[in-house]
């Protein structure tokens, strides 16, 4: 198939789809001008981008009759850029790192020289990106290693400067905090934040997102202010450059596991005898761990390229001063002192991505994920942090979230080096399946006593709530031509 028809039935495809949502930039820029030394600009020069974070390798374009150049559509990395023309040395320039929408404007300057003789420029003061005037914070690979966090997304977010949280719930002790918190910066509305995967919003309702699996992510880039017009948001904009694998076999993998043998805690006397139980739920985390990992390579080299990963996470964390009723299936309630509340939220996710260089200038990705998850006692924490009447165990729900799906696929062509076209496609959904708790039956009704703000017996307040299943889907598309 010759790159004029992979073309054509892509734009047919993703035109023929309703535009639903924004994105944000996930490539980076190279731009600049070419001068002699007499600082006359030069037309015809060739110049050419190297990298292995290109599935090509190498991009190259002309500089036009100003003497100017733009390499668009290059993903985070290390290049070389190679200024060449006949009659000419060659101008070489080293070390350029590249992040997430950022344009660095590199300049060179050629001499009249024998073709043998080349410039190199290493060591150069740091590139400083001039035409973008977005705000926004770039977290690495190397930082997303070396940071001592959890390393998921709604703690990731905090790191950054003057964001504030949507809740106290959202700040992570212990390895038990939320995966979805929202942040805001300059008196931006936290509901206003969106999570974008490659580009795509990934959210499934406001404020809610996948588990995402840290192994899979290039860069993690939030945008807080001057945000492009694509944007569907006000918010803070939080993007996940995935990885693409690449022309060798690499991989990572990471664990973290804790318990209550591994806490301390100040229990004494004194609250044992205002309530606070002994033993096991003394301690707040009952059980964490958190396991991934992830490997790509070449399936074909320079033409098809693959990466995949895994991640399961399991938290369960004591609630103090909650117990399972020991008069289950009446309408009385009485604690039972040896079985504690606690939350258990358990996600998997197992991920594929593969990118394909269809042609000189078609590049083509697709991606899924598929993430079963079980909030096993939902609503449990929420109700102590919420405001509204404490739940015992059995009032809440073993909610499934399963099957639960991100496929996702893009295609980019730079047409020429002042013309890209791309366009992308994502559905996001899952099932949420709610399940009655060990002990409770179809005749169980909530009881709530207003006097101890307690809701126990069942989650259901009638015959047809509590218990409903619930189908979730979100599809977005983009199609977008930049000049």
């Amino acid at each position: 198939m010759n790159a004029q028809r992979i073309a054509r039935l892509v734009v047919w495809f993703f035109l023929l789809l309703p535009v639903t949502a924004g994105a944000q930039a996930v490539n980076a820029t190279i731009a600049g001008v070419v001068r002699d030394a007499s600082g006359g600009v030069m037309p015809g020069v060739t110049v050419e981008a190297t990298s292995p974070a290109l599935i090509e390798k190498a991009r190259s374009v002309v500089t036009d009759g100003q003497g100017l150049y733009r390499i668009v559509d290059l993903r985070p990395g290390t290049y070389i850029v190679v200024f060449t023309l006949p009659g000419f040395n060659t101008f070489r320039r080293e070390g350029l790192e590249l992040t997430t929408g950022f344009t660095a404007n590199v300049n060179a300057e050629l001499r009249v020289g024998a073709l043998e003789e080349s410039i190199t420029v290493t060591g150069e003061a740091p590139v400083v990106d001039i035409q973008n005037i977005r705000e926004q914070t770039t977290i690495r690979r190397d930082m997303l290693d070396a940071l001592p966090t959890t390393r998921r997304l709604a703690q990731l977010a905090t790191l950054i400067p003057a964001a504030t949280t949507g809740g106290a719930t959202f700040v992570d002790v212990g390895g038990v905090g939320s995966d979805r918190g929202q942040i805001a910066t300059h008196g931006q509305r936290p509901n206003d934040m969106s999570w974008n995967v490659g580009g795509i919003d990934s959210r499934v309702f406001t404020g809610g997102n996948f588990m995402f699996n840290v192994h899979t992510f290039q860069e993690l880039v939030v945008e807080t202010l001057a945000g492009s017009a694509e944007t569907s948001t006000g918010g803070v904009q939080l993007n996940v450059v995935p990885k693409d694998g690449g022309n060798r076999f690499s991989g990572t993998f990471s664990t973290e596991h804790t318990g209550p043998g591994l806490q301390n805690d100040n229990i004494d006397d004194k609250l044992r005898a205002r309530g606070l139980t002994v033993g096991p739920a003394s301690s707040s985390v009952r059980k964490y761990y958190d396991t991934g990992g992830g490997f790509g390579g070449p399936i074909r080299q320079n033409k098809l390229w693959f990466f995949a990963a895994h991640r399961w996470l399991v938290k369960s964390q004591y609630q103090q001063g909650n117990y399972w009723n020991k008069r289950q299936g009446t309408l009385f309630y009485e604690p039972d002192l040896d079985r504690p509340a606690y939350i258990e939220d358990t996600y998997k996710d197992t991920s594929v991505r593969l990118t394909w260089q269809a042609a000189a200038k078609h590049k083509i990705t697709f991606s899924h994920s598929q993430q079963p998850a079980c909030q096993c006692f939902f609503g449990l924490l929420e109700s102590a942090t919420g405001g509204g009447a404490l739940l015992t165990p059995e009032a809440t729900a073993a909610t499934y979230y399963n099957p639960g799906y991100m496929p996702m696929a893009t295609w980019t062509f730079p047409a020429t080096n002042r013309l890209l076209i791309e366009a992308s496609g994502s559905a996001n959904g899952y099932f949420r399946n709610p399940k009655r708790q060990p002990g409770v039956d179809g005749d169980d009704i909530a009881v709530t006593d207003v006097g101890k703000n307690l809701s126990y017996g069942s989650r259901a307040t009638a015959i047809t709530t509590g218990y409903n299943t619930l189908v979730r889907m979100v599809v977005h598309q983009r199609a977008a031509v930049s000049y």
